[in-house]
């Protein structure tokens, strides 16, 4: 199995998150003014040349200035020490249905702490669907507050990790 990670392919990211969000999950509002803003980047992954997977990692200011109604990040031990433009969110995060159970969400989470700790991330913050906590538990990051139903009514948790090796 060959996997290529790649940055700034969102057209390959939309497709991935057009199928898993809107299609498979039934969400509405997927795409917003952070995906054309140059500060986001965009991870895809591939297997065997195949689109497989995908993510997004962009300087937390970003979310406030396109939406106001966005559910913000709360604050937490971790932010200490931490600057402006040092906090960094990730979000859809997504396989395609046929390329599941092989790990690849894993892999895609890691290239994402990677991309946003080079450009310039301290601590990353995550809004996640509160069945995929123990993806992100086993990649380092913790709970910073309790489920809400913030987003489209799903079940839903912020996690972060420190990414700067404190």
């Amino acid at each position: 199995m060959d996997i290529q990670l790649k940055t700034g392919c969102f057209d390959d990211a939309a497709l991935v998150r057009r199928v898993v969000f809107m299609d498979e999950q039934g969400y509405e509002n997927e795409f917003d003014a952070i995906d054309e803003d140059p500060n986001c980047i965009h991870v895809t992954l591939y297997v065997d040349g195949e689109l497989a997977g995908c993510s997004r990692v962009f300087p937390e200011e970003l979310e406030r200035a396109a939406d106001a109604e966005a559910p913000m990040s709360p604050a937490c031990d971790l932010d200490e020490g931490v600057a402006a433009g040092e906090t960094y969110i990730m979000g859809r995060v997504a396989v395609l249905p046929s390329m599941r159970r092989r790990g690849l969400a894993s892999k895609i989470v890691e290239a994402s702490d990677t991309c946003a700790r080079d450009a310039g991330a301290k601590l990353i913050k995550l809004h996640a669907q509160e069945y995929v906590l123990p993806l992100y538990a086993k990649a380092g990051y913790t709970q910073i507050a309790p489920v809400d139903y913030e987003d489209e009514g799903q079940p839903h948790v912020w996690m972060a990790k420190r990414v700067d090796g404190r």
